[in-house]
């Protein structure tokens, strides 16, 4: 992959922070603002931004659940019922995160957030009555939402820009 200087630092500094608008960072990259709104469509074209996302903090919207749980989906139900289970099982409202896996004895990893036990209790409940002959929960590990110690790739990011400089 290849990026300019410019791109590098605009990086940086969205990394840093995000929600920094175009006349702040001209300034701080000694450019105007038009010339940072090429550049971030830049980074859009090449696929290395894809979104501008928020952090929100889960509790303060009566998130209290996660659960990061391990799924095989049977090879013949990913061939008739695509569509199916990617909006109920692998990209519903619940995921947050999902991750297919090149195994056969689980073959996605999910992470899930849930306003309560409940909600959680009912999610799969349901998931088993739709799809149990389609999907075998493997695992399902829960825990509440304070439990979440990390959940930014930012710092990782920024030392892959530092390397690229050197």
């Amino acid at each position: 992959m290849k990026i300019n200087r410019n791109e590098k630092f605009l990086l940086r500094l969205l990394l840093e922070n995000p929600d920094m608008g175009n006349n702040e960072i001209s300034e701080r990259l000694k450019i105007t603002p038009q010339a940072v709104g090429k550049i971030r469509k830049q980074l859009i074209s090449k696929e290395i931004i894809k979104s501008s996302e928020l952090t929100i903090d889960y509790e303060k919207f009566g998130v209290g659940l996660h659960a990061l749980v391990l799924i095989k989906v049977h090879p013949a139900a990913l061939k008739k019922n695509l569509n199916k289970l990617k909006s109920n099982v692998l990209k519903p409202v619940y995921a947050i995160r999902s991750y297919a896996l090149p195994q056969t004895d689980v073959t996605h990893i999910i992470i899930y957030a849930f306003k309560n036990i409940r909600e959680y209790d009912d999610y799969f409940k349901k998931m088993q009555e739709d799809f149990g002959e389609l999907v075998e929960i493997k695992n399902s590990y829960v825990f509440s939402s304070r439990s979440i110690i990390k959940s930014s790739s930012k710092d990782l990011f920024i030392k892959l820009l530092s390397e690229m400089s050197k």
